[in-house]
């Protein structure tokens, strides 16, 4: 196993949050039978365009209850709009009245269940560099994924734009959680030290994918690490002990942690810990 680094690291994924346009459409309850039509319809997803995105304007993210992005210009948000409004429209998925102020465009949905729409931009670590076939690849383990896991998909899009190298971006349906952290979604954990990944399935989560020794994609609630150094072994099960204490008072609910002895002249023991966040 790779030698853990010594500074700790925990690892978290900002979230982004935009509040909902005062024109929303209206939520009122759907029966079984319209609930039941829409998932229908989401678990077989529809070629809408060209699915590659080529400008910045065109990547959006996902807020509470809308999608948004940022547009230089009135023209490059009803662009944006226009499209992605269309592509969850053609999924199902109604959409309402949209804003474009001070370069950010919001786009609010509703859907039948009440879940909400995640989106995923890839890691360029989980495929081959400047090869569009491994990112295809990867695009659509990322999707078969997801709808095993019933995180129905609701658009998958190859990225190409200057400010980035080639990835892809999924959006799909997920249960919200006032807390994001909680939400079942797909994710990445990389955190530099080599990671023990039984121990994240041991505690229910879906491993998509571990392109390194020290990275995984999967489908969960977003996960933490944090790796320890000391001296001796009473120095590392204080600061193990001291470390867990601390992550429990922040709120976060352990899985696991580990103590291994490290190949260092001074530094002799390590310690992991792997924890929910």
């Amino acid at each position: 196993m790779r030698t853990l680094l010594a500074a700790s690291c925990l690892i978290t994924v900002s979230v982004a949050r935009a509040a909902a346009s005062s024109g929303l459409p209206s939520f009122d309850a759907a029966g079984i039978a319209q609930i039941r039509a829409q998932k229908s319809e989401l678990k077989a997803p529809r070629t809408l365009v060209a699915d590659k995105i080529t400008a910045n304007h065109m990547i959006v993210q996902a807020g509470k209850k809308v999608l948004y992005g940022y547009a230089k210009t009135p023209e490059q948000a009803a662009e944006a709009i226009a499209y992605w409004t269309g592509a969850l429209q053609a999924m199902g998925v109604p959409t309402g009245t949209t804003t474009y102020d001070k370069d950010f465009y919001t786009i609010p949905y509703t859907t039948l269940d009440g879940r909400v729409i995640r989106t995923f931009l890839a890691d360029t670590l989980m495929f081959p560099p400047k090869d569009e076939a491994g990112l295809r690849a990867n695009m659509a383990l990322a999707q078969g994924a997801l709808a095993k896991a019933g995180l129905n998909v609701v658009a998958a899009r190859v990225v190409d734009v200057e400010s980035m190298l080639p990835t892809y971006m999924v959006l799909y349906l997920t249960d919200a959680d006032e807390n994001p952290d909680h939400e079942v979604s797909l994710r990445v954990l990389k955190p530099g030290d080599d990671l023990d990944f039984d121990i994240f399935r041991r505690a229910g989560i879906t491993i998509v994918s571990t392109p390194k020794t020290w990275m995984m994609a999967y489908i969960g609630p977003e996960l933490g690490y944090v790796s320890l150094i000391a001296k001796t072994s009473e120095d590392i099960a204080a600061k193990l002990a001291k470390r867990k204490a601390f992550l429990l008072a922040q709120g976060k609910r352990l899985i696991a942690d580990k103590i291994e002895p490290l190949d260092d002249p001074d530094y002799k023991f390590a310690a992991a810990i792997y924890f929910f966040q």
